[in-house]
Formats: structure tokens, sequence, C-alpha cells
């Protein structure tokens, strides 16, 4: 029996230790917006992180990440144009598949954790940022990533993903306490995050 243990022990020691590892440090563009945002439009930011990819065969591995990213929407009207700045750490883990060659599909889970809100309005070249409604924002997000990659010889790789979000992002207790005759029933608390990023990056 002893020896059974042992040699499923040294089994289960060669295979961690087979697989291979991979340390990917990206940066990419954000098309950020957000669902029921009345004439809001994408938003640019910036997204920069680093990601692990653990091989656990010649064709599938996972790749969980950690990323800053930058969130939100924008709105234009009557020459004024308003910015919703969000901002968050997200941490995605990921199944990766390579379907030919260099080139691989991906899809997981992805955690948000808000680490900052600002809204920034500009008009005839004045602007004014405030954080006062940072409150109305939950500092949660849980969303679905779901892309395709090429990865070249010398390791260079490029990514196209979407972020679909699956929880609301309106704090809608905290919007009716700030606004005088409002209740939470009245605020529609079903704006989402929708993320799209053009990534660029390294496997060493």
């Amino acid at each position: 029996m002893k020896k059974i243990a042992f040699l499923l022990l040294l089994f289960v020691a060669f295979q961690v230790s087979a697989q291979e590892f991979h340390f990917i440090p990206k940066i990419g563009l954000n098309m950020a917006n957000m669902t029921n945002s009345d004439g809001a439009s994408m938003k640019a930011g910036l997204n920069i992180g680093v990601a692990g990819e653990v091989m656990m065969t010649n064709h599938f591995a996972i790749e969980p990440g950690i990323y800053y990213s930058m969130q939100g929407f924008k709105v234009k009207e009557s020459g004024t144009t308003a910015k919703l700045k969000n901002d968050y750490l997200n941490i995605p883990i990921l199944l990766k598949g390579y379907v030919y060659e260099g080139f691989n599909l991906f899809a997981g889970p992805q955690l948000g954790f808000k680490v900052s809100s600002k809204v920034k309005a500009s008009d005839s070249g004045t602007s004014v940022s405030t954080d006062a409604l940072s409150d109305w924002f939950k500092t949660f997000d849980f969303s679905l990533v779901v892309g395709a990659g090429y990865q070249t010889s010398m390791g260079l790789l490029f990514s196209l993903s979407y972020n679909v979000g699956l929880t609301n992002t309106l704090n809608k207790d905290n919007i009716a306490s700030a606004i005088p005759g409002v209740s939470s029933s009245d605020i529609d608390g079903k704006s989402r995050n929708g993320v799209l990023q053009l990534n660029v990056g390294w496997r060493f």
C-alpha cells in the first residue's frame, strides 16, 4: 500500500513538473461602454497586466491573470462631453485552446474589483472632474471573457476579446439616498459593463 501511494505521489509530482509554464505581460486598448446608458458611446482606455499560462496538454492551457483596466463610457451632447471613468482590477481565469499553430481561442470567468470612479466633464476648453459619484457604482463586477489570439514563434502575441458584464454595476440604494424623492425601485439597476479589448504581449 505504501509503495502504491509513493508511486502515485511520484506520478503526480512528475506531471506537475512536466507542465509548461509561461509568463505573459500584456498591454492593450479598451473600448468600454455600459448597457442601458442613454446616449452613451464607447470610451477608450488602457489595460495592462500579466498572465501565467499553464499548459495542461500540447493544445490546452489554463491562463489566470491580473490586469488594471480603465472602463466606463462617454456621453457627448450640445458641445459638452462627459466621461465616466471606472477603473478595475480584473482577475480572469481562462481556458485556452490552441486550434492551429499559434492561433488560439479562449474563454472564462473574470472577477473585477473597482479601484476608482470619477466623472469628468468638459465644455469649451473648461473641464471639471469629481469622484462624488463613486458610491453610485458597485465595488465588485463579474463578467465572462471570450476571445481569440495569435502567437508568433518568437513569443509575440496578439489577442482580441470581449468582456461581457454579468452583474449590475449600479448601487441603487446609494443613488436613491443621494436624490430626494427617488427610491431604489425607481432606478433601472441593469447597467452592465461591456469592454472590447485589443492586446499585445510577449510569452516568455
